[in-house]
């Protein structure tokens, strides 16, 4: 900050002006002060435009999870359950297959018959008279109908005869 001498004040007062040297160095000042309030006002700028971007960009983000929310509970489209969980199966002992009595003829020369592999059992529903076959207190176990085994009916007692 230039200091102002009482003689140029003096000047100021008698003359209307400062001297060519204090008001060169009074100018200077003035722009330095003006090209600091510019930064600061670009800088001021600068972090709102930052912070209304970031504004927007939530909004955006917000507004795409409300649409995907909504689509989510359109009842159009069915809901998806969890799948059952299902139990190791067990295999099947299968019967030795008899061989085929010799014909005397060669294995090129024999015609090899097709055989129709069985479709998988699906399962099959609820059954009301399930055995529980594992001893596990549960009957149709890893389906979606596993429930308490029930306990077998005591038998009555019935009188012998003499």
């Amino acid at each position: 900050m230039a200091k102002i001498s009482r003689w140029e004040r003096f000047r100021k007062a008698i003359t209307g002006s400062y001297s060519e040297k204090l008001s060169y160095q009074l100018a200077q000042e003035k722009a330095e002060k003006l090209a600091a309030a510019k930064m600061a006002e670009k800088a001021r700028l600068e972090a709102a435009a930052k912070k209304k971007a970031a504004e927007e960009a939530a909004k955006k983000v917000s507004k795409v999870e409300k649409v995907k929310a909504d689509a989510k509970k359109t009842p159009s489209q069915p809901v998806k359950k969890p799948a059952a969980k299902k139990a190791p199966a067990k295999p099947a002992a299968k019967p030795a297959a008899k061989k085929p009595a010799s014909t005397g003829k060669t294995a090129s020369a024999t015609p090899k018959k097709a055989t129709a592999k069985p479709a998988p059992k699906k399962a099959t529903g609820y059954k009301a008279n399930a055995k529980d076959g594992d001893g596990d207190g549960l009957v149709q176990d890893g389906t979606p109908w596993e429930r308490p085994a029930k306990k077998p009916a005591a038998k009555k007692a019935t009188p012998k005869k003499k």
